[in-house]
């Protein structure tokens, strides 16, 4: 997975995130300390979730976020050396010939960085910068040369969190936005929630 440090600019000196127990994320009850005009803010919502585009399962993350991520990608091993730059995880596309595959990463900025200076940072590399808020939680979405991304952060601890997915394309374009679109924080995933109440009930009916 080495490829993927090369379009991964924003990963200066990372660190793995543990021990967290009230994460303080960027959200959108803060809109009113910010800046920026809401209508600069692209509001994205668990409703505009594609499930065609893809059978997904919900996976949780440490501090506490979800990604509904797609059932058939192979989950890969992190080697020491990319945990050592922040790599939380790495999945892959079994079936694709172009090796489409996807990351999570953690970085270190500080406590001082947020939403604006983050979305800038984020211009000076990448196209097609754009603030947004999905479910409640302020992000940046951007692109690379080769990887649809988003970016957020968790204020307390001044971590900022990475998820990019790539190479692009047509076919890789409406999972990254359906990928991009579940980001949600755990306590507030009501659509995991019902599909461990089904799987439940499926099994439970199955004995």
């Amino acid at each position: 997975m080495k490829n993927w440090k090369k379009v991964m600019a924003m990963l200066c000196t990372a660190a793995m995130v543990t021990g967290f127990s009230a994460p303080v994320w960027a959200e959108a009850d803060a809109a009113e300390d910010t800046e920026t005009a809401d209508d600069e803010i692209t509001e994205l919502t668990m409703d505009m979730l594609d499930e065609a585009a893809y059978e997904g399962t919900w996976l949780s993350f440490e501090p506490g976020f979800d990604l509904y991520v797609p059932s058939n990608w192979d989950v890969l091993e992190i080697s020491d050396e990319d945990a050592a730059d922040g790599v939380m995880f790495q999945a892959q596309d079994p079936d694709s010939e172009e090796g489409v595959n996807m990351v999570v990463t953690a970085t270190d900025v500080g406590t001082e960085y947020d939403l604006h200076s983050m979305a800038d940072e984020l211009a000076t590399e990448y196209e097609d910068v754009e603030k947004v808020c999905i479910n409640g939680l302020y992000a940046v979405s951007f692109e690379t040369e080769s990887t649809y991304g988003i970016a957020f952060l968790e204020d307390a601890e001044g971590m900022m969190y990475n998820v990019q997915i790539g190479p692009k394309s047509d076919d890789v374009q409406p999972i990254a936005e359906t990928l991009f679109v579940s980001l949600i924080k755990t306590e507030d995933n009501v659509e995991d929630a019902e599909a461990e109440t089904d799987a439940a009930a499926d099994e439970e009916a199955a004995n």
